[in-house]
């Protein structure tokens, strides 16, 4: 099976292989990047499938793909089923593969970043060590083996695999850079170019880790001020999103459903108001022209949308980095939603009595 999903992954690009093998190693996860791309299409079409029959069992979930259908092909005439069904094939197959493809996109990038906060956590300690058994009069490599202690996590698995790289043969300049591959974290890159920096020109290694653990936890000190100093325009911008935005389009959703009930109980009738010297014809009555399953459609559509934005923003102001942000891109859309549809239910009870 594993075959079949890496000549599948050989479809794709090399460029775009390596890409994914370098987010796989942040991610720890240790396969080939050509057999998770296949696994990944493999999971993509049995979902679509999936997808295609619970859209065609249910009926409110076929009658809202038909109206999607009709709506891309631009004629709400079309009654062809060979056209329907190829049409909703093609929606579904691209929509789910989209909604998976991003979900397994944000499971890894939440991955590595779990990692690189362990390992950046424990980094200045593990430097620290590490130049106090080279002052003891190891070598570099000796000196980082055995200072890898339990209490260092997953950071001494990866050190405790270059050192057995470098006991086996491998130059030791060879087998570190395997540690910075496999975090996606500056803190461990700069430690490992500054090593072999130090290793080139005859430096002092021990006063080399030493300085760079201690800058390492300055840094980590400057990045915590920075987010106490930043978290008032966090806190404003996750209730502008995930509290305001919904409980706003749910009075206007509750609004739209009243006037839409009122609306289609006056009778259809029609006047003549004067304008501009002469009589212009006034409707009344009839049928609204937004309903309110419609506009809650555009109001779970939009404040996802804004959700979304919001997190970037977040990872723009933590992190420096827009990326940083995906991670909590579901927890936002989830909250969001959350608050519309509970902002929807209690206001649906309260106003119960003005449906007449």
């Amino acid at each position: 099976m594993a075959q079949l999903y890496e000549m599948i992954g050989r479809l794709f690009s090399r460029a775009r292989m390596k890409r994914l093998g370098g987010l796989l190693e942040s991610a720890g996860m240790d396969m080939v990047p050509e057999a998770f791309a296949g696994f990944v299409v493999v999971v993509c079409l049995v979902a679509s499938l999936l997808s295609y029959l619970l859209f065609t069992m249910v009926e409110p979930l076929r009658a809202f793909l038909f109206k999607a259908s009709m709506f891309i092909s631009m004629d709400a005439t079309v009654s062809s089923l060979w056209f329907f069904t190829a049409l909703s094939v093609i929606i579904l197959t691209v929509g789910t593969s989209f909604a998976t493809i991003f979900i397994t996109y944000v499971s890894m990038l939440m991955m590595a970043d779990s990692r690189k906060k362990r390992v950046e956590e424990v980094l200045p300690d593990f430097l620290s060590l590490s130049a106090s058994n080279v002052r003891a009069g190891m070598t570099i490599d000796q000196a980082m083996w055995y200072a890898a202690k339990p209490e260092f996590g997953i950071l001494s698995t990866e050190v405790a695999t270059v050192a057995k790289k470098a006991f086996g043969g491998v130059p030791f300049n060879t087998a570190i850079d395997y540690l910075g591959e496999r975090f996606s974290s500056k803190s461990i890159r700069r430690a490992v170019s500054l090593i072999k920096q130090g290793l080139a020109s005859g430096g002092q290694i021990a006063d080399i880790l030493e300085r760079t653990a201690e800058d390492s936890r300055q840094m980590q000190l400057l990045q915590k001020e920075i987010a106490a100093s930043l978290l008032m325009y966090v806190l404003f911008i996750v209730f502008a999103s995930v509290i305001g935005t919904p409980f706003l389009f749910s009075i206007s959703g509750k609004l739209v459903a009243i006037l839409e009930t009122v609306v289609t109980k006056i009778p259809t009738d029609s006047t003549m108001a004067s304008g501009g010297g002469m009589m212009v014809p006034i409707a009344i009555g009839g049928t609204p022209g937004v309903s309110s399953s419609e506009f809650m459609m555009f109001t779970i559509f939009s404040s996802s949308i804004t959700a979304i934005f919001c997190s970037l923003i977040i990872g723009v102001i933590y992190h420096g980095n827009k990326r940083e942000g995906v991670p909590y891109i579901p927890f936002m859309v989830g909250g969001t939603l959350v608050v519309y549809f509970v902002v929807s239910a209690l206001l649906g009870a309260l106003l119960s009595g003005i449906y007449v």
